[in-house]
């Protein structure tokens, strides 16, 4: 799973939370198990975004990236159904 918001005026209106909450309502309402995604270290506005809806890190890849000419850590995180408590 993915999100991103590319407009400035968007961010922080909790526009991102909602939308991965409705993808977590329909995943889990469907019968998934775990839903999982990879981010950058250095996003965190992505990272307590993904803790605000539940999701826990499970593990990192060292250097995995190459952005703007420097090395990141991808953290993947995970969330399970039991976990989720929709809205």
């Amino acid at each position: 799973m993915a999100i991103g918001i590319d407009d400035q005026a968007y961010l922080g209106k909790g526009y991102g939370t909602e939308a991965i909450r409705l993808v977590l309502e329909y995943a889990f309402g469907r019968g998934l198990h775990r839903v999982s995604l990879r981010v950058l270290s250095s996003n965190f506005r992505a990272i307590a975004c993904y803790r605000k809806c539940g999701f826990v890190e499970e593990g990192r890849e060292r250097e995995a990236a190459f952005v703007g000419g420097a090395w990141q850590d991808d953290i993947i995180m995970g969330l399970l159904d039991r976990e989720f408590s929709p809205f």
